[in-house]
């Protein structure tokens, strides 16, 4: 479906919408000969940036339009706040927050370690309720920080909302362990099923990229 202004005016639909966006704009790309290196050094047949759906203006609408309608349906009467995660989830929680007419703040990877030294960013009070926004889980481990940042300055975290998942074992045992409630708009298994129906990826590059995704730490192309 080509993407136009007129997705502006549209009722989000299923996390499946979301993969076909995300595959046009070239925000999830693969590669299963010649894999991307991850920061953390895993090798990857398979790479999001969701930060290209800020630059995609009716694209960023259909997303946040899907965050939207899914906290006011679901969290809406029982939050104080927006939170983001920095810096993915920034641009979403302030667009999102302004739609809900609710306050916004975020989360620093680390506290400063100068000026008031704080993690979480704005004006917030003990004993208020959020939800989080993330722009994309991979292992769970920039999310888990923010929300322990939230929690320390006695914050709840509802739920953690994010764009899109790699559905990796590592992160539901985290969120599991740690007490968090998670949602995607979006997820590997998802965009895998697009793009093999779109005829991006064969049957074998999924097997392949599912390969991965069932042990990450370990796969080599």
């Amino acid at each position: 479906m080509p993407i136009t202004a007129e997705l502006k005016t549209m009722t989000p639909t299923s996390s499946k919408q979301i993969a076909r966006f995300l595959l046009e704009i070239g925000a999830v790309k693969f590669n299963v000969t010649d894999p991307f290196v991850w920061t953390s050094g895993i090798k990857s047949p398979i790479y999001c940036d969701n930060r290209i759906i800020n630059s995609k203006v009716p694209v960023r609408d259909f997303v946040v339009d899907t965050f939207t309608n899914t906290i006011s349906e679901k969290y809406l009467s029982e939050i104080d706040l927006i939170a983001g995660v920095a810096t993915g989830g920034m641009t979403y929680g302030v667009l999102i927050a302004s739609r809900l007419n609710l306050p916004f703040i975020y989360v620093r990877p680390a506290k400063k370690e100068y000026g008031l030294k704080r993690m979480v960013e704005g004006e917030y009070s003990a004993g208020q309720k959020v939800v989080l926004i993330e722009d994309h889980i991979s292992k769970g481990g920039s999310s888990m920080v923010a929300i322990k940042g939230l929690r320390e300055v006695g914050i709840e975290v509802v739920c953690l909302l994010s764009i899109m998942t790699y559905n990796f074992q590592e992160a539901k045992e985290l969120y599991l362990k740690e007490h968090v409630n998670h949602e995607s708009l979006c997820d590997l298994d998802t965009i895998l099923k697009v793009a093999e129906e779109e005829g991006k990826l064969s049957s074998n590059d999924v097997a392949t990229i599912l390969s991965f995704r069932n042990s990450p730490d370990t796969w080599h192309p």
